[in-house]
């Protein structure tokens, strides 16, 4: 029992670390561009999260903005992410939920972006962490024009398309 017991802990310890030492990383990866002759551009930036959501939602979302004209750029929340947005017309965020509260990687990216000058702006997320967002990006001057909720009753791909260039 006493076995068993320590095997417990160790497991518990183990996946904890993992936890605590992943959970809010910079990931870099490369932009990846969708329909590289649209009209307007967006970047859609993201977090990656302990499931593929985050992601998942970004590349609907962006397949979504592609398919009615837009030029999408499709990277994660990292210090390689473009923080020069002044050739592009919209941003999209979308980041993982921790303690109620938008991933630290997203969070630090909108800190590094400089004035949004207006840029308009679409959050993937859940409703606990909306009004944290919004108010980081409407501090930057941008400008939400759309909170998505992902919960899976949404169709995220759907809402994108909806986005006039």
């Amino acid at each position: 029992m006493l076995v068993t017991f320590l095997a417990l802990i160790v497991v518990i310890v183990v996946g904890t670390a993992y936890f605590l030492l992943n959970w809010n990383k910079d990931v870099v990866s490369p932009i990846v561009v969708i329909n590289p002759g649209g009209v307007k551009t967006a970047i859609v930036v993201y977090q990656p999260g302990l499931s593929s959501a985050p992601k998942d939602n970004s590349y609907d979302f962006a397949n979504g903005l592609a398919s009615a004209g837009w030029r999408v750029e499709i990277t994660t929340a990292s210090p390689e992410a473009p923080s020069d947005l002044a050739n592009d017309s919209l941003l999209v965020i979308a980041f993982p939920i921790y303690g109620s509260a938008p991933g630290a990687a997203a969070i630090r990216y909108i800190d590094r972006l400089g004035n949004l000058q207006g840029i308009h702006a679409v959050i993937i997320d859940v409703p606990a962490s909306e009004n944290i967002m919004r108010q980081k990006v409407e501090a930057k001057n941008g400008t939400v024009i759309e909170t998505l909720v992902a919960d899976g009753k949404t169709n995220i791909r759907q809402a994108g398309s909806q986005i006039a260039p």
